[in-house]
């Protein structure tokens, strides 16, 4: 993997207050903004909430979001205009998919 050179968003963990950074294992939901994926799967099991549904969705959106992260990296990657245009609009339809997948977790719980 090619990583180059380049400035990661923060946030704020929902859930346990601490900085998640774009390319780590997070989620975001729009009751609690963006989580790490290991404090809410931990909440969740606290709450005996985790279901093979819910498992499901939160490993389907985490292969979702490490795709965004990818395919924004390709984009700084790319020195043509055409191919960082196709990236980018793949990108932004996987980020509609991550939007409908948080969604659907978030019906859940």
């Amino acid at each position: 993997m090619i990583i180059l050179s380049t400035k990661y968003k923060t946030w704020r963990c929902g859930l346990c207050g601490e900085n998640v950074i774009e390319g780590q294992r997070f989620l975001f939901l729009r009751s609690l903004g963006f989580v790490h994926l290991e404090c809410l799967i931990e909440k969740l099991s606290e709450k005996n909430l985790l279901s093979r549904d819910i498992i499901a969705l939160i490993d389907s959106n985490e292969v979702v979001t490490y795709s965004i992260i990818r395919l924004k990296q390709a984009e700084i990657m790319s020195s043509d205009n055409k191919i960082r245009e196709t990236i980018m609009s793949l990108r932004k339809e996987l980020e509609k998919k991550s939007a409908v997948l948080s969604s659907e977790l978030e019906r859940f719980l």
